[in-house]
């Protein structure tokens, strides 16, 4: 990021006295000329300097800082490991001092909310955020008892706390007797997998598993 930064700091001035230097160029007819090269020079120097100074969170978690309703919306600030960002959701009466988490986000450079009457430099736009608590309370565990492949599926059987159920999930690489986590996921009973010619009287669909 610092060699970036550096580099553009010496573009300018170097390529301005290159274009005012040029040989056979008269003041009168070339002003234009140079004008326009360093307007150009400036906007892209510009580009990497904002570029170079982007930041993207070390994990999709951190502790609330304050929190700003306004326009249907909760601005959320967020320390997230030292750093600071800013989120934008759904209204949440998440206050400072909250553990929470979210998953993926678009982010969003020079964002302006009418609703605040404020820029942001950046902004992340997150689908929703949960207290760490929450989350916590939506997290299962279990271990790998067999599984199949099919159709861009794993469809999975494991043991949670001594009861067997089974899993659908984006097709993932697993193995027996693994130890999993996922999140809570929505029950469907009587479900018949057409790839695999197999009805299950009850599975719950979750949007990915994780070693556990």
């Amino acid at each position: 990021m610092h060699q970036k930064i550096l580099v553009s700091r010496w573009v300018l001035p170097v390529a301005l006295a290159a274009i005012i230097q040029l040989p056979g160029c008269s003041e009168s007819g070339n002003d234009s000329v140079v004008k326009n090269d360093a307007e150009r020079i400036v906007t892209s120097t510009s580009a990497v300097v904002k570029k170079s100074l982007a930041k993207t969170p070390a994990q999709n978690k951190g502790v609330v800082i304050s929190n700003k309703m306004a326009g249907g919306y909760s601005y959320i600030e967020v320390d997230i490991s030292g750093d600071i960002f800013w989120l934008a959701t759904a209204i949440n009466d998440v206050k400072p001092g909250d553990k929470i988490a979210w998953n993926d986000y678009a982010m969003m450079t020079n964002f302006n909310s009418k609703a605040l009457n404020r820029e942001f430099s950046q902004i992340l736009f997150v689908d929703r955020v949960v207290t760490e608590s929450a989350l916590a309370s939506r997290s299962h565990s279990g271990i790998v008892i067999e599984f199949m492949n099919s159709a861009g599926y794993s469809y999975i059987h494991v043991e949670e706390n001594g009861a067997r159920i089974w899993l659908a999930a984006p097709e993932t690489k697993i193995e027996v007797g693994q130890s999993i986590r996922w999140n809570s996921g929505a029950p469907m009973r009587n479900f018949t997998s057409q790839s695999l010619n197999r009805e299950f009287n009850e599975i719950f669909f979750v949007g990915a598993v994780q070693n556990s």
